[in-house]
């Protein structure tokens, strides 16, 4: 049993001995994968943060694009049009009495 023990430390040792550069050559490949995830990670979570940024954006866009079909559909509505001369242009109907309020008298005591 010695013997069997002995000879495989002996086929160990020359392995190691003879092969030391393939184990040098596996640790820097190993290295180099390692760094290379690092860089891959870093760039993955810069892109999450793009994407998550990028369909905010199109959230907004979506509700703006609803908004504004909700007024060219609107614009034959004859209500509508008057609100739009009120806000817009400062318009009053018939009959009705403007009120302007001045920021600046509104101020003072």
């Amino acid at each position: 049993m010695q013997l069997f023990l002995l000879k495989i430390n002996r086929y160990v040792e020359q392995f190691f001995f003879q092969a030391w550069w393939v184990i040098l050559f596996g640790l820097f490949i190993y290295m180099l994968l390692e760094q290379g995830m690092k860089v891959r990670d870093k760039e993955y979570a810069t892109l999450q943060e793009h994407y998550q940024e990028l369909e905010k954006q199109k959230k907004e866009a979506y509700a703006l694009q609803e908004k504004l079909l909700i007024e060219i559909n609107s614009q034959s509505d004859p209500a509508w049009v008057e609100q739009v001369l009120m806000k817009g242009l400062g318009l009053v109907p018939e009959g009705q009495i403007k009120v302007f309020f001045d920021k600046s008298m509104a101020s003072k005591p």
